[in-house]
């Protein structure tokens, strides 16, 4: 579904709304997804994928991104050092019929300020549109959106890649190795013939080669960025049926001409309109940039952006999946500490059992002294008063009765506090008990996220620290020097020729 047609749906739409916009903010949302955060005019998020399951690439319109503040990887870092507080210049889809998209960044570096990052927080929009002194560096990163060979590659201005979302190495594929300051080549173009331009003749000899095929199957097959969904809609546009076969559409090849120039149509003319459909149990099986007349027996909901079709379909279809790396990461840390908690539980009762037992070597010691008088050198036992008293015959009476004292006071002293432990012990298991079972009823990244820094301050609490206020924007904004002077105006950087930063 995510084929050429529906790819250039989104690169019209990202085209229109965050064209020349500033990037404030790079999110990692599992180890293949991202999600950048674009002010132009308004704050837009964009989320790009190379999820081989649900690799895609929309705005995020009825939803909000959340990243996984764990989970840092080198094209992250990356990304944040290049494309973050950069300007996003050009976003092509290139060759048209292909599902790579070219998005290219453009950031001045000034010497030591290279790394200092824009601001993230509610005043986004308010960072300084007075470009440094510097030079400009303009980075490309390449959404390619192909099934199971999907990636995000980050390419520097030398044409070679600084890193991406999956290394490949040669010895996966010769063809097109993927690897940090290797040289990037684009995708190898299929030896199709172009679906825009091919004649009625070429249309003929197409469903001539193999007539007994499905007609969606050989048009697939026959010409470039095509996808089954599109093949079986111009199936039934053109003779009525999407599961015809090559040969019923013989004779028909004018028809099928036309069927072709109406779907490609919206290429030139940008006429877009997108189409969710969903199955009797409200279930979205399919999406499309243009209705789908071959589906008409599924319930059709229109919308006016590609994006929101979109994040509707994967919304249903790919949430759990989405969400499941990160759940399980952190619940894999909530059950660590459950099971530490809970060997703790453990040894504090043993504890405790043993200091029920300290009377007893009270009562020995005290039995010593009583009847020191009778003991001979060498005794190794004690018997008086129904009680059997263990003792050490290289030790006097004195230093037997003198060790079970000690042993008495060490078990009261630590029974003190053992109560206290204990109960803290089962508090925290069960606590994380509780966590656990909101975990795994969280279905939404926002969810999982504050259920996230719930586990944070419950870990700082326990290590005895206050959990840290997140600083206001406008204190950082001071502190990195970008701050307004009385009266609103902003200070006009200036660079000495030592190379230091004036304001």
């Amino acid at each position: 579904m995510y084929d050429a047609l529906t790819i250039a749906a989104v690169v019209d739409e990202l085209n229109e709304t965050i064209l020349d916009g500033r990037v404030q903010r790079v999110l990692q949302l599992d180890r293949l997804t991202v999600g950048l955060e674009i002010y132009a005019g308004r704050r837009w998020q964009v989320l790009l994928s190379a999820d081989p399951r649900a690799a895609r690439l929309h705005l995020v319109r009825e939803g909000r991104l959340t990243g996984d503040a764990t989970l840092v990887t080198p094209l992250l870092l990356l990304l944040r050092k290049y494309a973050r507080g950069a300007r996003l210049m050009r976003i092509a889809q290139e060759p048209p019929l292909e599902r790579t998209v070219f998005l290219r960044f453009a950031r001045f570096f000034a010497g030591d300020e290279e790394d200092e990052a824009a601001p993230e927080g509610d005043d986004a929009e308010e960072w300084d549109e007075e470009e440094v002194a510097g030079e400009l560096v303009e980075t490309t990163l390449a959404v390619e959106i192909m099934g199971r060979h999907s990636n995000l590659i980050l390419v520097g201005p030398d044409g070679r890649i600084m890193d991406s979302a999956k290394r490949v190495p040669p010895d996966l594929s010769r063809v097109r190795p993927i690897l940090p300051r290797g040289e990037y080549g684009p995708v190898p173009p299929q030896a199709k013939a172009d679906p825009r331009t091919t004649t009625t003749g070429e249309l003929a000899m197409l469903l001539a080669a193999d007539p007994a095929a499905p007609l969606a199957t050989a048009l697939v097959a026959g010409l470039r960025g095509l996808s089954p969904q599109v093949a079986r809609e111009a199936a039934y546009r053109a003779v009525g049926g999407a599961r015809a076969a090559a040969r019923d559409a013989q004779g028909s090849e004018e028809a099928l001409r036309r069927v072709l120039d109406e779907l490609y149509a919206p290429l030139r003319t940008g006429a877009w309109a997108p189409c969710l459909y969903r199955n009797a149990a409200g279930a979205a099986v399919a999406f499309s940039p243009f209705p789908l007349y071959h589906l008409r027996e599924l319930e059709e909901e229109r919308a006016p952006s590609i994006s929101t079709i979109a994040e509707r379909f994967f919304a249903t279809t790919q949430a759990v999946q989405a969400h499941a790396q990160r759940k399980e990461a952190l619940a894999a840390r909530i059950r660590a500490e459950r099971e530490r908690l809970e060997a703790r539980e453990h040894s504090l009762r043993a504890e405790l059992a043993r200091a029920e037992e300290a009377e007893r070597w009270r009562r020995w010691g005290e039995a010593i002294y009583a009847y020191a008088w009778s003991l001979e050198p060498g005794q190794r036992e004690l018997v008086a008063d129904d009680l059997v008293v263990p003792l050490d015959p290289e030790r006097t009476p004195s230093e037997n009765a003198q060790a079970y004292f000690e042993r008495y006071r060490k078990a009261q002293s630590a029974a003190a506090n053992l109560p206290e432990l204990l109960a803290a012990a089962e508090v925290g298991r069960r606590y994380l008990d509780q966590l656990l079972t909101m975990l795994d009823l969280a279905g939404r990244y926002e969810e999982i996220a504050a259920l996230e820094r719930e586990w944070r301050d419950w870990q700082a609490a326990q290590r005895g620290e206050t959990p840290a206020a997140r600083p206001q924007h406008g204190k950082r904004k001071e502190q990195r020097g970008h701050g307004k002077a009385p009266g609103g105006a902003r200070p006009r950087p200036l660079r000495a020729r030592g190379g230091h930063q004036i304001y």
